[in-house]
Order: C-alpha cells, then structure tokens, then sequence
C-alpha cells in the first residue's frame, strides 16, 4: 500500500509561535490605560466596564483553547510519526535533491519538528514522500 506525501507531519518552529500572553498582557495595558485616563467627572460606567471583563475573559478563554490544541497538535504529530516507524519511506533530506529510500528506524522530536532516522539519515517528517509497509 503506498502513500504519497505525507505532509501533514509536522511541528510549527519554536520561533513561529506566538504566545498568547502576550495578547492578554496587552489587553490589560490597554484597559488600566483607558481607567488611568478617564474623565473624573465621567468616569466609565457600570455596563462599560462589565463588557471590558467579559473581553478579558474571552481572551483568557481563547489562550487556553489556543494550549490544547497545540498539546493536542503534538499528540497527533507524535503518534503519526511513531507509526511510520519500521515502515519502508522514500523521503527527501533537508538540503540534499537527492531522496533516500529505507526502514525508519527512529524518530526524534525537536523544537524545530519531528525528524525520523532513514539508513542513517535524519529526515524531516514532512519530507516523506512515499510510505510502504
């Protein structure tokens, strides 16, 4: 049975990650902003104020869906990669326009995403060009 192109294997670089704190760090400037700088003699209402926290928590909720799927991003990446191992791949290393063929003997994750071990080559996963049994 083949497969071809088994791009759907991979990990977002470290340095491509954004962090939602920082989102959250910078709705709470700009909202300890805008209470430093009120008007006195109008000060922000009731209303106005409940729907800011209800933003915040919007934002918080949004953070923590953000965490679970990129855990759960992982998992999946994770449990593709394991199951091509002692599987027969033709894929193509980084640099290199040659691709090299064999049994992927292990798998490695990094920061910089998953690298499987072919005849002594590491290989990026979403390299794989061709999987066989």
């Amino acid at each position: 049975m083949a497969v071809s192109a088994v791009n759907n294997i991979s990990s977002a670089p470290a340095a491509q990650r954004t962090t939602a704190s920082s989102a959250k760090d910078e709705f709470l400037r700009l909202f300890l902003t805008q209470l430093q700088n009120q008007n006195p003699l109008e000060p922000l209402q009731d209303k106005d104020f409940l729907v800011q926290l209800a933003q915040f928590t919007q934002v918080e909720n949004a953070e923590k869906t953000a965490s679970i799927l990129q855990k759960l991003h992982t998992l999946i990446t994770a449990t593709q990669a394991t199951a091509l191992l002692g599987k027969q791949v033709i894929a193509l290393p980084e640099g290199e326009v040659t691709a090299v063929e064999g049994r992927v003997s292990a798998v490695r994750f990094t920061a910089d995403g998953v690298w499987l071990l072919v005849n002594g080559k590491e290989v990026a996963a979403q390299n794989v060009l061709q999987v066989r049994e």
